[in-house]
């Protein structure tokens, strides 16, 4: 009976940190670690940084997931013009020193592009891409990620992260 005790208990810690960062938002990362992480590799790459707000407690992060997963056309155009990073917002961990830098966001999923220079760009509520109960607007999300490719160095907003 203990055994049995020991493996569930064992069994169900695994399966509880497994969920915690299935869908990349993982409330123990360090925000800035893979904030400078992203910049460095979207300089090496030429590209623009996407930080993404979520949580795996967001039925709308599941469905972005589902949606970009399920098409790789749009999973090949979002990685070919973005370094995507992920950063956990909620209770486990608010991260507000990092967000505090960031223009507000008002809801999870949240987009703020980022050009390598650490410029923020942009900040988009994701309910423009929604199409439906849970699914996103594949044309939608093809043309956001087309002029964020096309538009060069144009910046309409600059602020850095400090730290």
């Amino acid at each position: 009976m203990r055994r049995l005790l020991l493996t569930l208990t064992l069994t169900l810690l695994t399966a509880h940190a497994y969920a915690g960062t299935r869908l990349g938002y993982d409330p123990q990362a360090d925000a800035f670690e893979q904030y400078h992480a992203a910049i460095e590799q979207a300089k090496a790459e030429h590209k623009r940084v996407l930080i993404i707000a979520g949580g795996d407690w967001c039925s709308w992060c599941y469905a972005l997931d589902r949606f970009v997963t399920r098409n790789d056309d749009v999973n090949a155009a979002l990685h070919d013009a973005f370094v995507v990073v992920k950063v956990y917002v909620g209770d486990e961990n608010f991260n507000e020193f990092f967000f505090s830098q960031l223009p507000e966001a008002r809801g999870a999923p949240h987009f703020w592009i980022v050009a390598p220079d650490r410029s923020v760009l942009a900040s988009l509520a994701t309910g423009k891409f929604e199409k439906g109960k849970g699914s996103y607007d594949k044309r939608e999300f093809l043309q956001f990620i087309d002029q964020w490719k096309q538009r060069g160095r144009d910046h309409h907003e600059a602020v850095a992260l400090t730290r």
